[in-house]
């Protein structure tokens, strides 16, 4: 459950693609790189902010065809709430996220708080919902929702 934001060099980004059946091409770099070089789940007008200030040339179209083609090929995840634009993560390993409701920015759980989480829930309920539902469950998103307590003074 790697959870921190990295940058990859061309060659491990086109083997990457490669392992997912990805065709590579430099705008895809472009956005796959700024989408894993960034723990704060970007929106696709956060990305093509910070792409505009480089020389890739990519439009926002772009960036939201390529985030899309990444998410279909599961080398990134769209997290939406339905009520703001969505964000993106290239983090794609199973993981717990904290969104804060004033804001809407996401962050990370600490992996080990998060996968001590995941590993507690409950198999039978989740074996119930299964079998009430006919629905096979593959993986579980967890996402946190509140705010951040104000900082306290020791005085």
């Amino acid at each position: 459950m790697s959870q921190q934001s990295h940058t990859l060099d061309e060659a491990a980004v086109v083997n990457l693609f490669a392992q997912h059946h990805l065709r590579f091409t430099r705008q895809r770099y472009a956005v796959y790189n700024a989408l894993a070089s960034e723990a704060t789940h970007p929106t696709a007008d956060q990305l093509f902010q910070k792409l505009s200030n480089t020389d890739a040339g990519i439009s926002l179209a772009t960036v939201y065809n390529t985030l899309e083609v990444l998410v279909k090929a599961s080398l990134a995840q769209k997290l939406a709430d339905g009520g703001t634009s969505a964000r993106y993560d290239a983090t794609v390993d199973e993981h717990l996220h904290l969104r804060d409701r004033t804001t809407g920015t996401l962050a990370d759980v600490p992996v080990n708080l998060g996968k001590r989480l995941l590993d507690n829930l409950p198999a039978n309920i989740l074996h119930e919902i299964e079998s009430e539902l006919g629905f096979s469950i593959n993986r579980v998103q967890i996402e946190l929702v509140g705010e951040y307590a104000p900082p306290t003074s020791d005085h």
